[in-house]
Order: C-alpha cells, then structure tokens, then sequence
C-alpha cells in the first residue's frame, strides 16, 4: 500500500493567507500563492511517474485525515484542482493550441520539417510529448479532485460552502473527464484517489457510458454551485458555466461518435436556454472588447459575455517572485510580433495563421475579420506592417494581441493573457444548433440566437432557410465566431465530417492559387494530405498502456 499523504508537505510550506467566508474567493489571488503546489499527486493512470514519487522521504508532511479540517485548508485544496486548467499542458499551450488549435480554419504555419512527430501537422503517434502532457495533467486533477471530496465532509464549516466547494470540484473533475473522452475516445472514468499503485490499472470506459456518467455528474452539480456574485471573475465555476458546458457535452453526445440523436439535442437546447433566460450574460457590442480584457485581465462586470476562462498571471519575471502561471497564449497563438525586448509590445510567434477557408467565409463587412485575422505583423522595430492584400494565408490569429497587455514587462514566451473556455456567443449558437436538430428545422428562438451573434458582427440576419442550410449557416457562424478557441476540431469531429473537412477540403484549400503567395507556409497541405481517420481522436499514450495493463489503445489507432 502506498501513503497518498506525502503531497500535503507542498501545502504546509505556503505562506498563504486564505480569505474568510465573508469576501471573495479570488481565484487571481490564490494562483499567486499556488504556482509550485497545484496538489501535485501521482494520479493512479500514470504510474510511470510513481518512482519519483515512492523514492521521495515525506519530511513533515499532514496525512489528508489531519489536513482538510477547516474552510481554509479546503479552500487551498480546491484551488489545486482549478490549477489544472492553467498548465502549460492545458490551457497554456498544449491543449488549447497544439493539440486542439489546428482544424480546416486554422493551421500551423511552418514547413513540413518542423512539423515532424508533431499532433499540429497530424504527424504524430502514441509517443508524442504533448498528447502525454495533457493526458497525465488532466489525470492528476481528477485525483485532486477525488483528494478533496473524499475528505471534506471531516472539515468544519458551514454546510452551504461546503456544498459549493463540492460542487465546484465535482464539476471540475466530470470536466477534465470530458475533456479526456472528447480527446482520446475511451479512457478510464478515476472516480476514486489514487491509494494503491497495485489497484490502480482500470480499463477504459465506453464512449457513450463515460458521457452519460460525465451529464449525471454535471447536472448533480447544478444547484450545489454558486449563483450569485460571491466573485465577479469568470475564473471559477458558477451554475451558468456548469449550464452553458452541459449545452457542450450534450451536443457532443447527440452526434458522432456517440449518435445520441435528436433527444440529447433537445438537453442540449434546454441547458443553453438556462444560460439565455438568467439573462445574466450578453454581448458586448464591441466585438474587440473581450479579447482587449482577456489580455488585460480585465472583468467585464457589465456584459458579462465571458462565462468561464483560464486565468493566467504573470510573466515569469517581472516581479522576481515567480507569480505566474504557465501561459503562452498571445506567444504561440497570438498575433506575429517579432519585437523581443521585455519593454516593447512583447514577442510572438505567431504560429497560428487563417486558412483561405475561413477568409472565405467572411464577408468583407464582417467585423469579425480584422479581429480574427490580423491583417498586420509588428516587426523587430515594434512597426506594424500590413499585409498585402496577396498575402492572406500569412494572416495570423489575432484574438490574441500582446500590443493589449497592459503589464511593462513583457517576457518573450509567457504572459498573463487568460482563454476563454466558455462564452456567452458559444451559448447563442450551442442554443440555434440544438434547436435546430431537434426540431428538424430552425425555430424563432434559433435565428435570435445566431442573430443576435451577425448583428453585432455587422451583417445581415438569416430567415426562411430549411434544415439542411440552417444547420450549414450555424457551422459557418461558430467558424466565424469561434475560430482560434480550441472548438473547431471537436464540432467537425462530433458532426462526423472531419476527415472531409481536413484532408479533402483544406487540402483542396492549399492547390487554391492564392495559398502559393504563401511559399513558406505550407503546414497546411502536409497537414492535410496526412489526416485520415484515426486523427479524430488522439492516440492513448504509450507511457499509460505500458504500466495500465487493463487498458488498450483506443480502436481508431490500433
């Protein structure tokens, strides 16, 4: 039997003052205080780590039974599982960009060489450093999770903070779950703390079972987590975000691979609604306004549009003190800015550019284009210089602009730019899909939604249109929309079209004359020509089916 109480020695070592019950829970404030001690535990589905862990003398450390007896300490232990979200391997960089980030809209423009064994050109296998990283950070917060709810109940405090404390955790670890099956297909369900190493192979749960457990789990969530404002940041969990994100599941369990059908569409729309009819989020009308205080860290308490995002802090070094989290957005998805010095407006490189396929799909009124496709680069002197009007496919992301920082200190790779997991323009169009498949045609509430989305882009609302080119006008929209936010892969998988999305028309895309005034950006049509239809999912990693001897390699890479 292995003690799973060593971990508790990080903790004891923070000097860390917790907010009473009384003021905000601030999620900025407890990362600060978190960077070295996410709660980092040897999860029971990578036991390749576990050598480390067992060679390591626990000097002064609480066992879990001694630890989680106050609202403080639980506290601290529900931070760590929100940490999760803002590893490098997640939201800083390896889910969000490298893995989830390259689609039919946008690709990774490098050459061919530097793209070898990579999961952003579709050159990857089982081995590849990103897919494991993302595997094992998201199985370590599935056991902070089960760390906490197994010993909170012993905690004293009151009961209602306690409930939301565990509603928050429970949300969370159903979450990183999905994310998980979303990612590789089948994967075991850890609903338990890793206790013993001997126990801890478990098999990999079915696709549809897995997504039923991860709904059951979300919607006992739903009145347990907070509905008020005992926080006005969008960084941790509240009754909307658990709403609007069983909107996501459910669509995902509607379509392909699982082909629940119109009955999960119709949850779907239903949960979405929810979100609508608090009336507690909308669209600023300033489509720029979201993306300029995601990358100031600026809380938008009046539109409110942003529901749930990564929070990031920090540099590195500005302060000296190593108050930071580990985001590289805006360096590696950001807008190309070539100037590296800490005092100018900070280096990017800007690997992520719009394919002819979304260029196409705006219309040369849409205000969403210029934000979403940079049509500038700042150069090594810190002058923008725009692109010619030839040069489209050397267009970058643009959501993501380091010239918006607002910190003096700008560290070549990593900043303080928080992603947007959930958003209120996501809801609208979750809401105008659903409807729309579950009735078989559109309603009255699905043009409002994807309307209400056109009008603040500036063009022209949708009416009269059937099923079939309704469904294709939302497709569409949430390309406009929602390109560069780590959805687009995940919507052309679940509407069974992305083989024929990548290879056929993205490849089509890049034979398009205009792509060959981009000579040096040819990512994209290696990308292309290597998809096929294992590449929907991503391949359970080697170093897991080495030690997890119940488990196999999911049926799309065997």
């Amino acid at each position: 039997m292995v003690s799973i109480s060593s971990f508790i020695q990080f903790i004891c070592r923070i000097k860390f003052n917790v907010l009473n019950r009384k003021n905000r829970f601030n999620m900025k404030a407890i990362y600060k205080h978190l960077k070295a001690i996410s709660l980092v535990i040897c999860a029971c589905s990578m036991l390749s780590s576990c050598d480390d862990f067992l060679d390591t003398k626990p000097y002064d450390f609480v066992a879990p039974e001694t630890f989680y007896t106050n609202e403080s300490e639980c506290k601290m232990a529900l931070a760590g599982v929100y940490y999760t979200l803002v590893y490098e391997e997640i939201y800083g960089n390896f889910y969000s960009c490298m893995i989830s980030n390259v689609d039919d809209l946008s690709y990774y423009q490098r050459n061919s060489g530097a793209l070898t064994s990579q999961v952003y050109g579709n050159d990857h296998n089982a081995g590849n450093q990103h897919v494991w990283g993302a595997w094992e950070v998201l199985y370590k917060g599935i056991n902070n999770a089960n760390m906490l709810l197994e010993n909170i109940d012993n905690a004293d405090m009151e009961e209602s903070i306690k409930t939301r404390m565990k509603g928050e955790a429970k949300f969370l670890r159903a979450y990183y779950h999905f994310l998980l099956v979303q990612g590789w297909y089948e994967v075991p369900l850890r609903k338990e703390a890793f206790k013993d190493v001997n126990n801890s192979p478990l098999e990999a749960t079915s696709h549809a079972e897995a997504l039923d457990w991860i709904i059951q789990e979300m919607e006992d969530c739903v009145d347990m987590v907070d509905d008020s404002d005992y926080d006005l940041s969008p960084s941790y969990v509240k009754k909307n975000t658990v709403m609007g994100i069983l909107a996501r599941v459910y669509l995902w369990r509607a379509g392909y691979p699982a082909n629940g059908g119109q009955p999960y569409y119709a949850k779907a729309a239903e949960w979405a609604k929810k979100v609508k009819d608090s009336n507690k989020h909308h669209l600023n009308p300033d489509v720029y306004a979201l993306w300029k205080n995601l990358a100031s860290d600026q809380y938008d308490t009046e539109y409110n549009e942003s529901i749930w995002e990564a929070e990031f802090i920090g540099n590195r070094s500005a302060d000296g003190l190593g108050n930071y989290t580990d985001g590289r957005i805006g360096n590696v998805i950001g807008n190309l800015q070539q100037c590296a010095t800490t005092t100018g407006t900070g280096y990017s490189y800007g690997f992520y550019a719009a394919s002819l396929i979304l260029w196409d799909l705006f219309d040369e009124n849409d205000l969403r284009r210029d934000l979403s496709i940079a049509p500038y680069k700042i150069n090594n002197k810190d002058e923008k210089v725009d692109w010619k009007d030839t040069e489209l496919v050397q267009r970058c992301c643009g959501k993501f602009r380091r010239e918006w920082e607002t910190s003096s200190y700008r560290d070549k790779n990593w900043t303080p730019e928080n992603y947007p997991i959930l958003r209120y323009a996501d809801v609208l169009l979750m809401l105008a899909e659903a409807e729309n498949e579950a009735n078989q045609g559109p309603t009255d509430l699905a043009y409002e939604c994807i309307n209400t989305i056109r009008k603040r882009a500036g063009v022209s609302e949708l009416s009269g249109l059937s099923y079939a080119d309704f469904q294709q006008a939302v497709r569409d929209e949430r390309g406009r929309e929602l390109c560069f936010e780590s959805l687009r892969k995940y919507d052309l998988v679940r509407w069974g079209i992305y083989v024929e999305a990548i290879h056929d028309k993205l490849g089509a895309a890049t034979q398009d004359s205009r792509w060959a005034t981009g000579n040096n950006y040819i990512g994209a049509k290696d990308y292309a020509a290597r998809t096929q239809e294992k590449h929907q999912f991503l391949p359970i990693p080697t170093k897991e089916l080495d030690v997890n001897g119940k488990l196999q390699q999911n049926k799309y890479w065997q």
